[in-house]
């Protein structure tokens, strides 16, 4: 099992917004997000030595400062992106997921999450 702590204020995935080029268009992802994918990455690279191989499961707990809102699979879109190629190879891997939303001071905002291995079983 790994564990680690992303500190500050969570990020949910914002929605990649379409930008013109004079007459070519583009579709981007906000600075904010792309920054805040980039800290997860950081935080697990800390504590994952090689992406984990095989199937996973995913466990976080976002606090957040009491007032502040956002969808809860968004929160796990950006804490997922930025593990991608670290903590796993592929998002595919991903076969479980457990997260909760708890309420903290701003000061206290943070993602505490858990990878672990999980073993493969045939269901009968």
């Amino acid at each position: 099992m790994i564990r680690f702590v992303v500190p500050g204020r969570p990020v949910p995935k914002a929605r990649p917004r379409l930008g013109v080029r004079g007459r070519t268009a583009f579709i981007y992802t906000p600075e904010e997000t792309k920054a805040y994918e980039q800290v997860v990455s950081l935080c697990a690279k800390m504590a994952v030595p090689k992406p984990v191989s095989g199937p996973v499961s995913l466990r976080a707990v976002i606090y957040l400062r009491r007032g502040h809102r956002g969808d809860i699979d968004n929160y796990l879109k950006s804490l997922c992106d930025g593990l991608n190629k670290v903590a796993w190879c592929d998002d595919s891997q991903v076969v479980r997921i457990e997260a909760e939303v708890r309420r903290c001071k701003a000061e206290d905002e943070r993602v505490e999450i858990e990878v672990c291995r999980k073993e493969t079983r045939v269901a009968n």
